[in-house]
């Protein structure tokens, strides 16, 4: 089963703060998915998203074709601080977080919904913790979401 991100808390202690939201043509967002905000719409995010773009964590799947109505759109959850359980690919150089890790930025991978541990230029997934103290065993670590856009 693919994991993908899951709300785990927030800085704050605020809840997730959900919003319905346009979404682009030619879009697969899946649930725990980071999307961008990119001409007032929701699009898939890619790595090493521009600062002032990410948009928010979508709660649901959505799909659009060539051409968007207003009835296409995608709740995400738009809380600055919201920290989530992102999976990392383990198929490059590092393979592991520990605690010297936390604060450390990094980018995503392949998807919208990986970090990708090798990269940090560019980064904008703070991790903030560790599923396992002192371990990443399940390969996921807590992060972090910034280069957020005001909503």
């Amino acid at each position: 089963m693919v994991r993908r991100m899951v709300y785990h808390g927030s800085n704050n202690g605020t809840s997730p703060i959900y919003r319905q939201v346009p979404v682009n043509a030619s879009q697969t967002i899946v649930k725990g998915s980071i999307v961008v905000k990119t001409s007032g719409k929701a699009s898939v995010a890619g790595q090493a998203a521009a600062a002032g773009t990410v948009w928010g964590v979508a709660a649901e799947a959505k799909t659009t074709g060539g051409s968007v109505t207003a009835s296409d759109v995608v709740t995400i959850d738009v809380n600055p601080d919201s920290i989530y359980e992102i999976p990392f690919a383990t198929g490059g150089t590092k393979t592991s977080f520990t605690a010297s890790d936390i604060g450390t930025v990094f980018d995503l991978g392949s998807n919208a919904y990986t970090l990708n541990p090798d990269d940090t230029t560019g980064g904008y997934l703070e991790v903030t913790g560790l599923p396992t103290p002192g371990s990443t065993t399940r390969n996921t670590v807590f992060a972090l979401i910034k280069n957020r856009s005001e909503n």
